[in-house]
């Protein structure tokens, strides 16, 4: 069987996005090429993701679309990778037996193996993470501004509703000096922002015992040729302290942004999601967050419908975000996941009623949104330049300091004399929705 060209179809979150990479690489590697369209495709590989009820909805939706280009296209080999054959693989094979081949989260780096007929061994229902080496290749995008590192893999909080655990394992972190050699690859590959991500990215370094942590990280990112931003995402509140602030404040590359997913204010549901901290300790996290970095843009996740949650939790939840004003803000909603320490307990919340908590949440946060973008309008800001927003070539689309990839909207910048790549200082001149529209204070030459 002759393999010549390889499709990617990547769900999930960024942490998957890396091992995506991480598999385009290894098969580049082996001669195959890359291809934009399944029909063009010898081989499809779809890393999946399995967080969450409408994760492995997606995940399988996509299996069984690529598997018509399997039956009926120029497709020899349908490969299911990531989290859903890592969690759910005897099922998934049962189910679906158009895929070919399976591979977990602990083995992107061997795909290239997969597809030349070896088994390599995959045990569902267990947790596998993988950690890259600094001779692990990694396929980088021409022209990609904007770049994922994942800092560690797995995660050793017992969250009640999480499945993620069981699915990576316990977290374990890279070393310092195997991040900095990626980071630097990345920027003679002509990467401007390094965006560090993790499933609890505050917890960099515990497992090493040696006195390593994200601070320490970020001083030595901060040092990296050619990098211009560093973006911290996932910092778990009770992990939000004086030194890493400190290190976001006084280090110029790190972006002002605080990414700290809350799921909930409420005592009694951050008990019962396991959280590890109470209200008064998530409200000192947060206010020192404000206090240290007061210009920073403030993001965080929210969860609704969790077991035994009540209107009054919800209220308590709204008023928390009137009070915070987040500048950004996700939700999603419960699911009763096997394996996870929260399944099938009770009281369950209908999904009619964790639908329209839901609604509440979004509403209340479309208006925050609506206020903060106002108020930013004749301030200026650096905006990293990453694309063409329209066919004449006039309207460039990008994102300033408090906007991440891919979640946060974006910046239009309009009369502009630049190119993706550019870091240019801009006025925001008009909000609109969750976007805005800026003009360059000075053309660059």
């Amino acid at each position: 069987m002759k393999l010549k060209t390889v499709y990617f179809v990547s769900l999930g979150c960024p942490k998957n996005r890396v091992d995506t990479d991480i598999m385009a690489a290894a098969l580049i590697e082996k001669g195959l090429h890359l291809v934009f369209a399944p029909e063009e495709a010898d081989v499809i590989v779809v890393n999946t993701c399995s967080f969450i009820g409408d994760a492995k909805t997606e995940s399988i939706d996509e299996l069984l679309e690529m598997a018509t280009y399997r039956k009926s296209g120029r497709c020899q080999l349908l490969v299911a990778a990531g989290c859903l054959p890592q969690r759910n693989g005897d099922e998934l094979k049962t189910a679906m037996p158009e895929i070919d081949a399976m591979l977990g989260t602990g083995t992107p780096d061997r795909i290239a193996e997969l597809i030349d007929g070896h088994s390599i061994e995959l045990q569902p229902g267990t947790g596998a993470h993988f950690l890259q080496q600094i001779n692990t290749a990694r396929l980088v995008t021409p022209g990609q501004t904007s770049v994922y590192i994942k800092i560690a893999d797995g995660c050793s909080r017992k969250c009640a509703f999480c499945a993620i655990p069981g699915i990576r394992g316990k977290g374990e972190s890279r070393t310092i000096e195997n991040v900095v050699a990626e980071a630097r690859m990345l920027a003679e590959a002509g990467a401007k922002e390094l965006v560090l991500v993790a499933q609890d990215t505050a917890a960099y370094g515990r497992d090493l015992n040696d006195g390593t942590n994200l601070a320490g990280l970020l001083h030595q990112l901060n040092q990296v040729e050619g990098v211009q931003w560093i973006r911290v995402m996932y910092l778990y509140p009770d992990s939000v302290d004086e030194t890493l602030l400190r290190a976001m404040r006084d280090l110029d590359k790190v972006m002002p942004y605080l990414d700290i997913p809350i799921q909930h204010v409420s005592a009694a549901m951050l008990k019962a999601m396991r959280r590890g901290h109470g209200k008064k300790q998530l409200q000192g996290s947060i206010a020192l967050a404000k206090r240290m970095l007061p210009e920073a843009f403030l993001r965080t996740t929210v969860l609704l419908g969790f077991p035994g949650e009540t209107e009054s939790d919800v209220l308590e939840l709204l008023q928390f975000m009137t009070d915070t004003q987040f500048h950004h803000l996700g939700a999603f909603r419960y699911s009763d996941e096997a394996g996870t320490p929260a399944f099938g307990r009770t009281p369950q919340v209908s999904r009619r009623d964790s639908y329209n908590r839901y609604r509440k949440v979004m509403a209340l946060q479309k208006r925050i949104v609506k206020r903060n973008n106002q108020a930013l309008i004749g301030k200026t800001l650096p905006v990293l330049i990453e694309d063409v927003a329209d066919d004449g070539g006039f309207v460039f689309e990008g994102r300033h300091i408090g906007q991440a990839p891919e979640i946060d909207g974006v910046t239009y910048v309009v009369n502009a004399n630049v190119q993706p790549g550019d870091i240019v200082l801009c006025k925001i001149t008009d909000c609109k929705e969750y976007d805005l529209v800026a003009e360059p204070l000075e053309d660059l030459p």
